[in-house]
This record gives structure tokens, C-alpha cells and sequence, in this order.
């Protein structure tokens, strides 16, 4: 033969499994609970989507990235808390600001943007206290169109309705607080922008408000329980009950140790997270129905065999399977972690974890639960016995 097929794993393994899994479900329920404290005591570093304010990602005109530098002169323009790390390289930092609130702190700042990119003569003022409104003063008369460029000049952007008629050297522009404070976190991206621009280019800006954040992470949280539901529901109706609560224990032990791994790393958590989080459910319980479509299969064909013996068995004759499978997503998640770039980072290592502990747990977890949970051969549906005897 011009090939001669090769075997990675020999064709009959007989590694006993089962053996260790008080083992394994201590190691998990201690990885468990210590991730669930972790996020409780530590806190999850949760990204721009969940927790509102700016980032503000940069890179280096010269050389690498000051932190030390960048962090004195970014934290020296009143905008409140800064968080600085590198992005990716040495060259890229994200820069993290808080929230900014509509405050009079916040007018001042959008002054100094307006003087320094307008020049000398130009004031901002907020206006009657209680609302939002903020005062303009130019140095000479302005027209519509005028008026419009300048207010640009500090990230506002104005309707006709809210410019003055006629040429004037004042123009105030009527907003809710609420909107002032929309506005007010472009004026901070303009302020750090004006103070590292000689040095650092802006790469992208993001900006959330605190609403939507709460709403992405309860819609989050949701869609997360609705997969994990979803998913052990079907595997009940597909099997049996105790093949549903193994699927789900599994799904869970995945899930948590996941957030556990994001609490250790202090990696990102945003949706990229979430997204990781529900692609790792849906990897984890693809080979854990192999591994139960299997059990199923072996539980008709060896009804004498000990449950044991037989979790072994069954999962011994999928183990090439599984590894072939998990080793291919292995690497192809390994070259997103080396050459995916800071946006794909956080969900390519979660990724990475996921393939390990989505086999550990559909060889370890789902199977030790069956055997807790006194799965027999005899329990097999009424709907798969009459099925056997019609094949029979």
C-alpha cells in the first residue's frame, strides 16, 4: 500500500477512568468554590460593555509605551480614576477612565479642550443650575455654521433648534443633565487625546453608559442560563434524566471554572467573555453526548456489565475520538492566543481552557455523576427497549 494508516491511540485502551473520579470531583469542587469566591472576594475585571466609562487604546509614535509617564499625565487631567496597561505590545496601551459625570469639573475640562484647540477668547460656562445647559463665548460674532464647528471642537454635536439666529458671541445650548453627561465622556476622550497626542496616537475609543451596561450583563447572565438549560433539557428528552443532570453538572463545572480563570488572569471580561463562556458549553456537551450515545449503546448490548465497567468501556472506545477532536481545536485556539491580537485575547485563552476542562469534564464529571446518580442498564426508556426488540 502507498499509505498504511497510522494510529495515534491504539484501538482498545483500557485506562480505568472511573477509578479516579473521587479524585477529579475533588479537584473540581475545590477549583469551583475557590472560583466563586474569587468572584465575590476579588471581582471580576469587567470590560467597557459592562461596567460604562472610555477606553481609550494607543500606541506609541517612538518606541515602547511609558506606563509610568502616560499614568502621571492622564491622571493629572481630573478625569477621575485612570487604569493604564499594555495592549498587545509594547508599543499599545489601553487606557481606562471612569465614567465622567455632567459636574461643573467636567465644563472646565471641556474649556481647557475649547482654548487649546480654538485658541485664547473662548469660554464654556454651565448654565442654570438643575439642567444641563452649557454657555459658550467666542471672541467675535459667530454665524449657524460657526457656531456648529465650534461647538464640534469639544465633541458636541447640536441640532439646528439649539444654535442661535443671527451673529452673536454667545450661544447656549440647552441639554439635560443626563445628555451633558453623554456628552461630557467625549470631552474627556478629547482632553487625554490633547495631552499625549505629540507622543501617542489614538487607535479607537469606546464609550458606555452605565444602563446599558447593567442591561448587557443581566441579558448576559440570561443567555448564559438559557443555554445551559436548554442544553440539559435536551439531553434528558434524548436519554434520561440522570444522563440531563450529568450533562448539566458538567456544563456548570466548565462554566465556573471558566469565570474562575477570568478572576485569576484579571482578563477582560466582555461580551467576547460571554461568547467564550456559551461556545464552551456548546464544545463541552458535544463530547459528552458522544460519550452517553455510547453509554446507551453499551447499556443494551452488555446488561450484565457492572456500571463501572462499563463507563470505562464506553469511554475507552471514544478516547481517540475525543483526543483527535480536542487536540485539533487545541491548536486552532493556540494560534488565536499567539496570533489573534489584544481584541481576540481574552476569548482565545478562555477558549484554550475550555477545550481542556470541556474534555476533562465530559470524561470525568458527566460520567462520576452517572454513577452517583445509580444509572442501570434496566433504566433504559420504554421507547429504547421497544426499539431494541424491533431491531432484534
Amino acid at each position: 500500500m502507498l499509505w498504511r494508516p497510522h494510529h495515534l491511540i491504539r484501538a482498545r485502551t483500557s485506562f480505568d477512568f472511573l477509578g479516579k473520579r473521587r479524585l477529579a470531583l475533588i479537584a473540581s469542587t475545590v477549583i469551583n468554590v475557590l472560583s466563586l469566591v474569587g468572584v465575590f472576594v476579588f471581582g471580576l475585571n469587567f470590560g467597557i460593555d459592562f461596567e460604562g466609562g472610555i477606553a481609550v487604546q494607543v500606541r506609541a509614535k517612538q518606541g515602547a509605551v511609558q506606563l509610568e509617564e502616560l499614568r502621571s499625565t492622564v491622571g493629572a487631567l481630573h478625569v477621575g480614576e485612570v487604569s493604564l496597561q499594555e495592549f498587545g505590545d509594547a508599543s499599545t496601551a489601553l487606557i481606562r477612565v471612569q465614567r465622567q459625570e455632567g459636574g461643573t469639573q467636567c465644563v472646565a475640562n471641556a474649556d481647557a479642550v475649547l482654548k487649546r484647540r480654538a485658541g485664547n477668547g473662548w469660554s464654556i460656562k454651565p448654565g442654570a443650575a438643575g439642567t444641563g445647559d452649557v454657555e459658550f463665548t467666542a471672541p467675535s460674532a459667530l454665524d449657524a455654521v460657526g457656531w456648529r464647528d465650534a461647538v464640534s471642537r469639544v465633541g458636541l454635536t447640536v441640532q439646528e433648534r439649539q444654535l442661535p439666529r443671527g451673529s452673536v458671541n454667545t450661544a447656549k445650548v440647552e441639554m439635560s443633565p443626563d445628555q451633558r453627561a453623554e456628552w461630557c465622556q467625549q470631552v474627556a476622550i478629547k482632553l487625554v487625546e490633547d495631552a499625549i497626542g505629540d507622543k501617542y496616537e489614538l487607535r479607537g475609543t469606546e464609550s458606555v453608559g452605565p444602563k446599558i451596561g447593567d442591561e448587557l450583563m443581566r441579558s448576559g447572565i440570561l443567555a448564559i442560563v438559557a443555554t445551559l438549560a436548554a442544553i440539559a433539557i435536551y439531553v434528558w428528552l434524548r436519554f434520561e434524566w440522570q444522563f440531563g443532570v450529568g450533562a448539566l453538572v458538567a456544563l456548570l463545572h466548565d462554566v465556573i471554572s471558566t469565570v474562575g480563570l477570568f478572576v485569576v488572569l484579571q482578563l477582560d471580561f466582555s461580551l467576547t467573555a460571554l461568547a467564550a463562556l456559551m461556545t464552551i458549553a456548546g464544545y463541552s456537551i458535544n463530547d459528552t453526548v458522544v460519550i452517553f450515545d455510547r453509554v446507551r449503546e453499551n447499556m443494551r448490548r452488555y446488561k450484565k456489565m457492572g456500571l463501572i465497567e462499563l463507563l470505562n468501556f464506553s469511554i475507552n472506545e471514544t478516547l481517540a475520538r475525543t483526543l483527535m477532536t480536542s487536540g485539533t481545536m487545541f491548536v486552532a485556539v493556540l494560534a488565536l492566543v499567539l496570533f489573534g491580537g489584544p481584541v481576540l485575547y481574552s476569548f482565545s485563552i478562555a477558549m484554550l481552557w475550555g477545550v481542556i476542562v470541556g474534555t476533562y469534564s465530559s470524561v470525568w464529571i458527566a460520567g462520576a455523576t452517572l454513577v452517583y446518580l445509580n444509572l442501570r442498564p434496566e433504566q433504559l426508556s420504554r421507547s429504547d427497549e421497544k426499539a431494541e426488540k424491533a431491531r432484534a
